[in-house]
């Protein structure tokens, strides 16, 4: 059995990259990106900046492999959120993972995925949680299938995995790219690779700005087990 615990996305963001999303048209939307920078003393994290959100960050991953037949990924995140319209940074605990069972002559579907997000200092009804979804074949062949849910300060948002322009091309481990809905309307949308990330928010004095930025750094910071290597 072998288990490996990892900082995870602190020293590879912090070397840069090129842009991921391109050419992704959602009405009334401000483009941004998830600007990771050092904080002196932070050694197991980093700091970032998104417009006018910022906070710091830290990760662990932890990967159990057992000759073949048992596999278990988990991941616990937290971060903080500090913005114009926070009194006080917000805290948010996230934490997670799923399993796989595997023998030679079968081999067991994964169990349900599970991520859940607790909010500190935030609306008292903030609450994220994200789990396995199904999709299309071809869904299925550019990125693993994930939905998601926020409730912030009243406003209620989802978001799936979405092939997005200007994403990785198909089998891609190392993208995740979702839209961000309320109802049926898309209102921004989410690009992450190990380097970068690029998010479309609802412009600037939206009652869905703050839900949709908290939505974006959930799923920026979580560190899914469909895209590391088995």
């Amino acid at each position: 059995m072998k288990t490996v615990v990892l900082s995870v996305l602190a020293a590879a963001i912090l070397a840069g990259g090129a842009p991921a999303l391109a050419q992704v048209s959602i009405p009334n939307t401000e483009k941004l990106n998830v600007q990771p920078k050092r904080v002196k003393g932070l050694l197991l994290g980093f700091g970032y900046e998104m417009g006018e959100y910022s906070g710091q960050v830290k990760a662990v991953s932890k990967q159990t492999r057992a000759l073949g037949m048992f596999s278990s990924d988990y991941a616990k995140t937290s971060f903080t959120v500090a913005s114009p319209r926070l009194t006080t940074p917000m805290t948010v605990s996230c934490e997670g993972g799923q399993n796989r069972f595997g023998f030679s002559w079968i081999d067991f579907k994964r169990n349900d995925l599970a991520y859940v997000c607790n909010f500190a200092g935030g609306p008292p009804d903030a609450s994220f949680a994200l789990v396995l979804s199904d999709g299309k074949f071809m869904e299925k062949l550019h990125q693993p299938q994930r939905a998601a849910e926020i409730r912030y300060g009243g406003v209620t948002l989802r978001a799936k995995t979405k092939k997005l322009a200007g994403s990785m091309p198909l089998a891609s481990t190392s993208s995740l790219s979702y839209v961000i809905l309320k109802g049926d309307q898309e209102v921004g949308a989410v690009s992450r690779t190990t380097l970068k990330g690029t998010v479309y928010l609802p412009v600037q004095g939206s009652p869905d700005r703050d839900a949709a930025a908290a939505m974006a750094l959930a799923l920026f910071f979580f560190n899914d087990p469909g895209t590391q290597s088995r």
